[in-house]
């Protein structure tokens, strides 16, 4: 179990660098031509993320086994990482291809907000409960997991946000703070303890 956390948390740590890099190379077009013309690197940035989502997912199930976590943590967060590969697809594949027709891009934008907010609420929701269960255990992880699950939840649900390349890298970015110190735990602590 010791060699699995530790291969765990060495993959959240690159698994957090790689989202951050392709977070930083997710393209921006402000029109359905440049859309069109991008369609390339959509595909390619977002099946990346894509993976490197699915593969976070399983790493933090050991992270569920570590905490010995029954409140469903585990099955939130990838009803939220399933939300957001459907936002993905979207934006990454579906979207670019529908660039030129006029009336398609605006829905399916909409659709990828939609996807997308409700995405990162669940992760959020998970990471707290994630957090329940490492306290009092783990109370710096836990508290952390306090604040990156309700900052970025709370702007999702009460601030006028438009999620953007930008806003996406200040939500991960909050994210990061705990997936890191999630690393820290399956790194360091003792199983079930």
């Amino acid at each position: 179990m010791k060699l699995l956390s530790r291969v765990a948390a060495l993959t959240i740590v690159v698994v957090v660098l790689l989202i951050t890099l392709a977070l930083f190379h997710h393209p921006v077009a402000t029109t359905n031509v440049e859309l069109a013309q991008q369609a390339g690197k959509d595909n390619l940035i977002h099946g990346i993320l894509t993976v490197l989502l699915a593969v976070l997912a399983s790493t933090l199930a050991v992270l569920s086994e570590k905490l010995n976590e029954r409140s469903g943590a585990l099955y939130v967060y990838r009803l939220g990482c399933v939300l957001l590969g459907v936002a993905m697809l979207l934006d990454g594949f579906v979207l670019p291809q529908l660039a030129n027709a006029i009336a398609v891009p605006r829905p399916i934008s909409v659709m990828i907000q939609v996807f997308s907010k409700a995405g990162f609420i669940t992760q959020s929701a998970a990471i707290l409960l994630w957090s329940c269960t490492a306290w009092p255990r783990v109370r710096w992880f836990a508290a952390i997991g306090v604040l990156a699950g309700i900052v970025p939840a709370a702007w999702i649900l009460f601030g006028d946000l438009l999620l953007t390349p930008r806003s996406l890298i200040v939500i991960f970015a909050i994210y990061a703070a705990w997936y890191l110190s999630a690393a820290w735990v399956l790194y360091r602590f003792k199983a079930n303890s």
